[in-house]
């Protein structure tokens, strides 16, 4: 996932999960020429059927449709770009709202529920079960993240997790263990204190900025779980930004970014001054630490001067001492609701997340990386690490094809990414019922606290406020069965 997939909402602006929920008002009836869930599923389709699949088409997906056309020489498959889905589909949306939406699509995991909730999704229970699928077969998480009321609407497909990245050989120069990255935020201070490099009231190279990257405006996040923060209560009716924990979270990157940053604004400064460049500021030497995301373990190949290492073991608070940490943020295909095509469809939607599947992917994603190497005259061979599977036996697959022939370094990255597949908390639960609103309010909340609009306290109060009052929005449209 790079960065601008992750900026912040950049069509979210008026693009509420309220919103959303008002304008795909979809009848909660089975699906029409599908079979309800727990129902018996309809007949193979026949010779010559055409299925629209929205995803994206470049390269990687083309190499997934033409291998899945090979085994599959009765369906067709129409490819188009899905567009901006991240914090919610407006394009999707407005398409089954009105009955025209594609037989598969792919979608991302924090308005999952949201969806499944307004029937924009049509329930796979009795296909999953029929055809002899395994749940054990994926994570919990991914399961749990796209289920709703007990029923299952899609099948996992990826998922990439944050990831933390230390230089090692600005670790060798201050007497650190590059073998080793920080455990604790104590440990963060520490490495910090002895690789920051000061000229004067300068700083020429920087430990850690928590802020870092600046598109990545979801930090907080990441921050504030390795302190124990959650986001909503268990049945997703409340709020928590206004927690103790998220206090205390803000509170320390407030006092880490004047202790160890020269303040918010001169860091932020600093890093505006790598905008629309090719090299960051971590590929550059200017920061030593990164807490970044797992899809750079490839990125920072292309720059063999570099010598990174990192884990996807995030440092955490005294609170969380010992406990492994990590998000992810993650992708699932789904089927909808109205299409009279659910068996090629689903015949799609099994072979997109197979072994078979991300083979193809792969294979292309390969090729391609070798092509970049070769254009950019890189020495060494071409590193191609994409985010792993989440269905168990496609992951093992791409383990043994294309992670297991990584260089040493890149490939105990990509197991210790592979470890976190398991037990790394998802976007789906963590954006709950009201996503793009709490995104919109951890970015803002961020903001004012760091250029002293106001303390963290009261600026997490305020964002904890805005939630609520889209949730309790949402769930007044659910529990009187108007969604």
């Amino acid at each position: 996932m790079d960065v601008s997939r992750r900026a912040f909402l950049r069509h979210a602006a008026g693009l509420t999960g309220v919103a959303l929920l008002g304008a795909a008002c979809v009848p909660a009836a089975a699906p029409s020429g599908g079979a309800a869930a727990g129902d018996e599923a309809q007949p193979a389709a026949s010779s010559g059927t055409s299925i629209n699949v929205w995803w994206a088409t470049g390269p990687e997906m083309q190499g997934v449709i033409s291998a899945f056309q090979d085994a599959n020489p009765d369906i067709k498959v129409e490819l188009a770009e899905l567009g901006e889905a991240v914090y919610g589909n407006p394009k999707y949306v407005t398409a089954v709202a009105a009955g025209t939406g594609p037989d598969v699509a792919y979608q991302n995991r924090h308005t999952f529920h949201q969806f499944a909730a307004r029937k924009l999704y049509r329930p796979i229970d009795d296909l999953f079960e029929r055809d002899g699928m395994a749940r054990e077969d994926f994570p919990a998480t991914q399961l749990d993240e796209v289920s709703w009321e007990g029923a299952l609407y899609g099948l996992p497909y990826v998922v990439d997790t944050r990831f933390f990245y230390w230089n090692r050989r600005h670790f060798e120069e201050v007497g650190l263990d590059p073998d080793v990255g920080p455990a604790s935020w104590d440990d963060l201070i520490a490495f910090t204190e002895k690789l920051i490099v000061r000229n004067g009231d300068e700083i020429e190279r920087y430990g850690l900025i928590p802020g870092f990257p600046p598109g990545l405006r979801d930090q907080l996040l990441i921050f504030a779980i390795e302190n124990g923060a959650r986001t909503y209560t268990e049945d997703f009716r409340t709020c928590l930004l206004a927690d103790p924990e998220w206090v205390e979270t803000l509170e320390w990157i407030k006092s880490f970014y004047a202790n160890y940053c020269g303040g918010f604004g001169l860091s932020s400064g600093a890093l505006q001054g790598f905008a629309g460049q090719a090299q960051d500021a971590f590929v550059q030497n200017m920061v030593s630490m990164s807490s970044y995301g797992s899809w750079m373990i490839s990125a920072y190949a292309a720059f063999p001067d570099l010598d990174y290492d990192g884990t996807a073991i995030m440092p955490v608070s005294a609170r969380m001492e010992g406990q492994n940490i990590n998000w992810a943020c993650d992708w699932s295909f789904v089927i909808d609701p109205n299409t009279d095509k659910v068996e090629p469809a689903w015949t799609f939607v099994k072979f997109a997340i197979s072994p078979e599947g991300f083979e193809a992917r792969g294979t292309q994603g390969i090729a391609l990386a070798k092509q970049d190497w070769e254009r950019q005259q890189l020495p060494g061979e071409p590193i191609y690490a994409p985010p792993p599977p989440a269905y168990r036996p496609a992951r093992e697959h791409m383990q043994e094809l294309f992670y297991s022939q990584l260089p040493d370094r890149q490939r105990k990255m990509k197991e210790s990414e592979l470890d976190a597949v398991a037990w790394a908390q998802g976007c789906g639960n963590l954006g709950g019922m009201a996503a793009s609103e709490i995104w919109t309010a951890m970015a803002e909340s961020w903001e004012f606290a760091l250029t002293d609009q106001a303390t963290p306290e009261a600026a997490l109060t305020q964002a904890a406020s805005d939630v609520q009052k889209a949730l309790d929005t949402f769930w007044e449209q659910v529990d009187s069965g108007s969604a």
